[in-house]
């Protein structure tokens, strides 16, 4: 009898905690795997792009010495420096560079994304519309030069990222997390010696560019491509005319 009464409540139970998950859902099921094939392909096609680039290492290394001449020419060239740094400080700081660099652009963005679209459904198309017109931008410039390594998407993914967190964010120290977050990813591309500082500089350009096409462009473009309205009657005038 115990064991029927217990099979008959496991049964509601089953059915309010599958409520209780699709109500997280904002737009259900179908559409979270939509959002994620639709990240994901952006994301496949722009590593693709660094799998068939044609060159060797006489580009890459042409490349580096360009970029090279031009910091100094700046005087911007300080990542000798900032490798030093982290090769002789303890060795967390770079257990952190390298967990950073590896996790930043998927991970994190992946989990960034999630977040959004559960907590902030109204503003997750923006920033994912942000996120792939920089994959988008960052593809064509790596097409041009794939031994460039510019421009770092890790830190146009990082300047997405602490705006849309800083302004949607409820907690300050949630905010604060991620108004420290670009510097972390410049310091892990710099420190790992995956990026010069012209990368990460260009990484920034990326972002600017495209928040400007989300959030200026292409919301007035659709405005101005929107259906035309005709005259509308007033009942009165429609009356008079009858």
């Amino acid at each position: 009898m115990a064991a029927r009464t217990g099979t008959r409540e496991a049964g509601p139970m089953r059915v309010a905690l599958r409520h209780r998950l699709f109500s997280l859902l904002p737009r259900g099921s179908l559409d979270l795997v939509r959002q994620i094939a639709i990240v994901s392909l952006f994301d496949i096609a722009y590593e693709l792009s660094r799998v068939v680039a044609t060159g060797g290492r006489g580009a890459a290394f042409a490349h580096a010495h360009s970029v090279v001449d031009t910091e100094r020419s700046l005087g911007i060239f300080r990542e000798l420096s900032v490798q030093r740094f982290a090769l002789h400080a303890p060795g967390i700081v770079l257990d952190v560079a390298n967990w950073t660099y590896f996790n930043a652009q998927f991970t994190v963005t992946f989990a960034f994304l999630l977040w959004a679209y559960l907590r902030h459904t109204d503003r997750y198309t923006t920033i994912r519309n942000t996120v792939i017109a920089a994959d988008a931008i960052g593809l064509i410039a790596s097409l041009a030069n794939p031994y460039a390594a510019m421009p770092s998407l890790h830190t146009a993914y990082a300047l997405i990222f602490v705006v849309s967190g800083v302004v949607l964010a409820r907690r300050w120290w949630f905010r604060g997390m991620w108004a420290l977050y670009p510097g972390l990813v410049v310091f892990s591309i710099i420190a790992t010696a995956n990026h010069f500082m012209l990368d990460a500089m260009a990484g920034a350009a990326v972002a600017v560019l495209a928040g400007t096409l989300t959030m200026v462009v292409l919301p007035r473009v659709t405005r101005t491509a929107g259906p035309p309205t005709g005259p509308t009657l007033r009942p009165d005038s429609a009356c008079a005319e009858g």
